[in-house]
């Protein structure tokens, strides 16, 4: 059982050691008496949703501990988190609504924080309602798959699984793959990342058709021992693992839920009561970002549960607060589609320009055009935008928008002969990566100096 034991001693040291922003680092700011720090999480969380953050908080306010001492909020926190059902909530407000100074101004408070948090709010705004369905849109058409090589590792004696998680770039090859979760730990790693690194699907397309990339693809990978004994103490040992790891789901640890859920939705485990979206759902409560991307794509696709496009926006801008540019990306590309209600050029360039200084070469690409063909005064700016595609070149020399954008920004500065050669190797580039050449063709056809003005920019 060496191996099981490795794995989960293993899994255990990632949960304690969460990046993000959640409940379990305010519960260590609370017990190491960071008060301010606490406090901070605590209200992010308590505004989504989070009934005991929404308590702690209350408790801070009531006691002064990283906030000005403040009654009146703490009463209406408590009230909060009482219609939440905090098994607490109910006795702590008995006792503060005698102690408050005005209990009319603490029935205000209360209505204005349960009109912008409370369960009825959190409910329309994050909650998701479980459909009985296996149905799961197909985001991306898979045109090669390679299957793992196991006989590189000891696997040919050991039965083992691992979940993968990549995205698709603009010409239809994986990138960013990583396992985030395997058992036991490291046994096919190595294998299955070679394998699906060699996929190839076909390049999603825009609505103006030029290519897109594709975001947080699951695969999970299994492999069954050719020993019947060896398969028996595997499953044993995975049976002790799921207990443990379901231990500290229940105990509120984000990082074991969102696995727990994997393991659920992947078939991995089966279980008569528990439902995969119901534990993203808590893990993305208590803050882990891969769950509320998880959940993102559960609204946006009817994945297990009822799409609902308000609650997928929702979920990505919380994932993108902490700083995680995969969600800062998509959360960009979501406020530039003019077909979206949440339509905002403007605020999806500041978010871009926050994941181009965290060097993601999408969204550096993105920023970069942006800033050269955008008809909105207070966005372009051809000065930067050859800053940006410069350095983002860096990471991808021969990317054709980044040519293009070049391209196009020396032809406007009167550098002609410099921007139609760019434009040129722009359209070269697009041919080789099997990317549609339209718009490409368009600006050396046109002449980028005269498209640009004629007004053949982006209409944001």
């Amino acid at each position: 059982m060496k191996y099981a034991a490795l794995g989960l001693i293993s899994a255990l040291s990632l949960c304690s050691t969460s990046v993000f922003a959640d409940f379990d680092s305010a519960k260590r700011h609370l017990k190491e008496k960071n008060y301010g720090e606490a406090a901070t999480e605590l209200t992010k969380l308590a505004q989504v949703g989070h009934v005991e953050a929404q308590f702690q908080l209350a408790s801070l306010y009531e006691q002064g501990l990283g906030v000005t001492q403040d009654l009146t909020t703490a009463y209406a926190w408590y009230l909060v988190a009482k219609d939440f059902d905090h098994p607490d909530a109910s006795d702590k407000y008995r006792v503060l609504r005698e102690a408050i100074p005005s209990r009319k101004e603490g029935k205000d408070r209360y209505r204005e924080l349960s009109n912008l948090y409370g369960k009825k709010q959190h409910e329309a705004d994050f909650a998701p309602v479980l459909k009985q369905s296996n149905f799961y849109p197909e985001r991306a058409k898979l045109l090669t798959q390679v299957e793992p090589d196991y006989t590189k590792s000891t696997v040919s004696i050991q039965s083992a699984w691992a979940t993968v998680a990549y995205n698709i770039n603009e010409s239809g090859q994986v990138e960013d793959a990583r396992v985030l979760a395997s058992f036991p730990k490291n046994v096919i790693d190595d294998a299955v990342i070679e394998a699906i690194s060699q996929w190839t699907f076909k390049p999603a397309v825009k609505r103006n058709g030029d290519p897109d990339r594709v975001n947080d693809l699951m695969h999970t990978f299994k492999t069954k021992s050719t020993s019947s004994s060896n398969h028996r103490k595997y499953e044993k040992q995975l049976d002790e693992y799921t207990q443990k790891l379901k231990e500290l789901a229940d105990s509120g640890n984000n990082y074991a839920q969102v696995r727990y859920a994997m393991m659920l939705e992947h078939s991995i485990i089966e279980s008569p009561t528990d439902k995969y979206v119901d534990w993203y759902y808590k893990a993305a409560m208590n803050g882990n970002n891969d769950a509320q991307l998880r959940l993102v794509h559960c609204f946006e696709n009817g994945e297990g549960c009822q799409p609902n496009e308000d609650k997928a926006f929702n979920w990505l801008e919380k994932a993108s607060q902490s700083d995680n540019y995969r969600a800062q990306f998509q959360l960009a590309k979501t406020l530039l589609d003019y077909q979206s209600v949440h339509f905002n050029p403007k605020r999806a360039v500041g978010i871009l320009k926050e994941a181009t200084h965290n060097q993601y070469l999408p969204a550096m690409t993105e920023y970069a055009r942006l800033l050269a063909f955008s008809d909105n005064p207070e966005i372009r700016d051809i000065q930067a935008a050859i800053k940006y595609a410069e350095l983002a070149r860096s990471l991808d020399p021969t990317n054709p928008v980044l040519l293009s954008v070049l391209g196009a920004s020396y032809t406007e500065l009167g550098r002609v002969e410099q921007g139609e050669e760019l434009l040129q190797q722009a359209f070269e580039e697009a041919q080789n990566r099997n990317w549609p050449t339209r718009s490409y063709l368009n600006l050396i056809e046109g002449g980028a100096a005269a498209m640009m003005a004629n007004g053949a920019r982006l209409t944001y």
